[in-house]
């Protein structure tokens, strides 16, 4: 795909983001690995500070692995180093999402992940979200941090913050991100009418198997 194009996806992947309540305003950040080119390693990434309802795609800025701008004006992303973080940590990453939406971001304040609750969450997000450890906005602990919680699972809650997911594409990661805020409302919901039942561990333990099988990662010792 080219970079033009990967623009459009992403510009159009705001507005849905924005649309499903995951992000507001210029919070929150969209990236997309690309093909190398001349030996170095780039993504498409969301800038710095621009709302989302003026977002056009030429404004979406290529930047290499050390967040120097390629092609396109502006900074990027304040969170470009999380992002980047991910796409070093996961060779299976295409594309990272982060989202401050009410749910998981309240469970991020609290402190707390989301246990597993349902099949869907298994299969698609890897098991349980945990809470990464603090880390500053915009800098390495957070982002060493965030990829350490993450381990080989799809989502992660960003302690006092918001959520990061992952996908091996753009397609895939919006599906994990509104998914992340479901589960996030449904087990706050469920704690309002008593302890929310966990699924069996057993069934836990089949279901990760099945979805490191689909995603080819080795299976759990």
């Amino acid at each position: 795909m080219s970079w033009d194009k990967v623009r459009v996806a992403i510009q159009e992947a705001c507005v849905r983001l924005e649309a499903e309540g995951l992000v507001a305003e210029a919070s929150g950040n969209v990236s997309v690995r690309l093909p190398s080119k001349d030996g170095r390693d780039l993504v498409a990434i969301t800038p710095s500070q621009v709302p989302y309802r003026k977002l056009r795609p030429e404004q979406i800025l290529i930047i290499d692995y050390e967040r120097n701008v390629i092609d396109g004006e502006g900074k990027p992303s304040s969170e470009s180093v999380t992002h980047l973080t991910a796409y070093r940590a996961r060779a299976d990453v295409g594309a990272v999402i982060h989202s401050h939406s009410v749910y998981a971001s309240a469970l991020a304040v609290a402190g707390q992940g989301i246990p597993a609750l349902i099949d869907e969450q298994v299969v698609t997000l890897g098991g349980e979200v945990q809470v990464a450890e603090f880390g500053m906005s915009a800098s390495q602990d957070l982002a060493d941090n965030a990829v350490k919680a993450l381990e080989l699972r799809q989502a992660v809650l960003l302690r006092s913050h918001g959520a990061l997911s992952v996908g091996r594409d753009l397609d895939e990661v919006l599906a994990v991100a509104a998914l992340v805020e479901r589960m996030a409302k449904i087990y706050i919901l469920a704690r309002t009418l008593g302890e929310p039942l966990k699924l069996p561990a057993k069934i836990v333990e089949l279901e990760i198997k099945f979805y490191r099988m689909q995603h080819g990662f080795p299976a759990e010792d």
